[in-house]
């Protein structure tokens, strides 16, 4: 949020009584802080309304989505003041716009309604001035919330949370609790939540079942995530026993040690990370957090299930190592990653014998193939390369690009000392053939060097150093012997 909006927040201060619909709030909203992007969040995480100016539509309204509900996690959400939230969302391929957030919580009387917030692409702390117009805002919101999401008289809008009933739970306005913020609107008459339809358009997925183990509750999304069509649901029935959940090893879960089942059985609660689709790999697998604990069904213990879709943060966090551990340009292991593997590769030889074994290479004039057709090309090249040293080596070998045109084979065996000259003649032999890149055709030398050891108390480092020494001893030596050849 940026300063210097003081005299405009004062005189929307005097217009705010002419506002009659949420979007004119949340555009004052976006004045107010000068962001991106303005919204009101349903307490579920379900986002009402946005309002952006400079966001793509089909790209801010999602990237808020995920925002808000990082938001409603935040400790001070719960409270009644305005709350600054510097953590940035960091989606897949959007980490070069990566936004943080300003919400204030929207009351009537004592029922929260939502969020209101303003997301920008960085909001240092809001002053007093900015604190108060967004508390102005929030009461406006309160009063238009329940008309603008066309609620039947008397009703909050959907996803709004409070004590439910069988179908209906009336909410009494009753005596006022902790003072709102500033400019709060009077108590009205109470309000009706259809609880049915709340728990129906929850994200995650609620199953209820009764003590014999009959599902009595369940939501559309835990029936689209049991592979139910539209209209179908588990209600009457038990348990799918081939709900398709498996844990992550693939293993398909057995139906006795559901999570749901286990709490029927001891009352204990539950929880599990599963994934849910079909078997092997393929885009509708999805990662499912399911709790479940003892909820009381009639007279007697039934079990409350919630499924929670995690894959969006799964993925994140797939990319997240991605990026960590490999090299983005030829997914070969980067530097940390092939120290680590080979600090367990060492830690090994005290317990099974052999050797460990690095073969150290660096291509042979790569600058001038960058000078003569560009870095582009030299990347495709690298990537090429990359592929075909893969294909040279075991399934267990790591094989890692350090930067630029070097890379690291490292090699166990239990051999001892290993026969690194049969390990290398292999490697020359795979990588002698010409490379073939939009229709050119290089010859790439390397120069490569080897190094092994059976003990098992050498650093990483210091096996890595001595591979990259005997590397450029063999570069000079080849030099050396090109110039005694001309």
């Amino acid at each position: 949020m940026r300063y210097g909006c003081a005299v405009a927040a004062e005189v929307r201060k005097a217009a705010v009584s002419e506002r009659s619909s949420i979007e004119e709030e949340l555009r004052a909203a976006l004045d107010v802080c000068l962001g991106l992007g303005a919204f009101v969040v349903s307490m579920t995480g379900a986002v009402q309304k946005v309002v952006s100016d400079t966001m793509p539509p089909d790209d801010g309204s999602r990237r808020i989505e995920v925002l808000a509900r990082n938001c409603l996690s935040h400790p001070a959400a719960r409270g009644r003041d305005l709350f600054w939230n510097a953590e940035v969302s960091t989606e897949a391929g959007a980490a070069d716009r990566s936004l943080a957030c300003v919400v204030m919580p929207v009351w009537r009387g004592e029922l929260e309604l939502g969020l209101l917030g303003v997301v920008d692409t960085w909001l240092p702390e809001p002053d007093g001035h900015q604190r108060a117009a967004l508390a102005r805002l929030a009461s406006e919101l309160a009063r238009l919330l329940p008309t603008e999401a066309d609620a039947p008289p008397g009703a909050t809008p959907p996803g709004v949370p409070g004590p439910v009933g069988p179908a209906f739970a009336t909410v009494p306005s009753g005596p006022p609790g902790p003072p709102g913020p500033p400019g709060g609107v009077p108590d009205r008459a109470p309000v009706q939540l259809d609880a049915a339809e709340l728990v129906a358009s929850l994200d995650d997925g609620i199953v209820c079942l009764d003590a014999q183990g009959t599902v009595v509750l369940s939501n559309r999304s835990a029936d689209a995530m049991h592979g139910l069509p539209p209209g179908r649901t588990l209600i009457g029935s038990p348990l799918p026993a081939t709900s398709g959940l498996r844990h992550e090893d693939d293993e398909g879960l057995v139906y006795d040690r559901h999570p749901a089942l286990l709490v029927l059985e001891d009352g204990v609660a539950r929880s599990a990370l599963l994934e849910i689709g079909e078997e092997g790999e393929g885009r509708g697998r999805r990662r499912v957090e399911i709790s479940a604990k003892p909820f009381p069904v009639g007279h007697g213990r039934g079990v409350l299930v919630v499924m929670r879709d995690t894959t969006a943060e799964w993925m994140e966090q797939q990319r997240l190592t991605q990026y960590a551990l490999y090299d983005p340009l030829t997914g070969l292991a980067n530097r940390y990653l092939l120290l680590e593997e080979l600090r367990r590769m060492l830690q090994g030889l005290a317990r099974r014998g052999g050797s460990v074994a690095l073969v150290y290479m660096d291509l042979d004039d790569f600058k001038r193939i960058n000078d003569e057709h560009g870095h582009d090309m030299g990347d495709e090249l690298l990537a090429a390369f990359a592929r075909r040293l893969r294909g040279a080596v075991r399934g267990d070998d790591v094989v890692a690009r350090l930067g630029g045109d070097e890379f690291v084979i490292a090699h166990e065996t239990a051999e001892r000392p290993v026969d690194s000259d049969l390990v290398v003649s292999r490697l020359r032999k795979v990588l002698s053939a010409p490379f073939t890149v939009r229709g050119l055709v290089f010859d790439v030398g390397a120069s490569i060097g080897w190094v092994s050891t059976d003990r098992g108390d050498v650093s990483p480092d210091a096996l890595l150093a001595r591979a990259d020494r005997a590397m450029y001893r063999h570069k000079r030596d080849r030099a050396l012997a090109r110039r005694l050849t001309a």
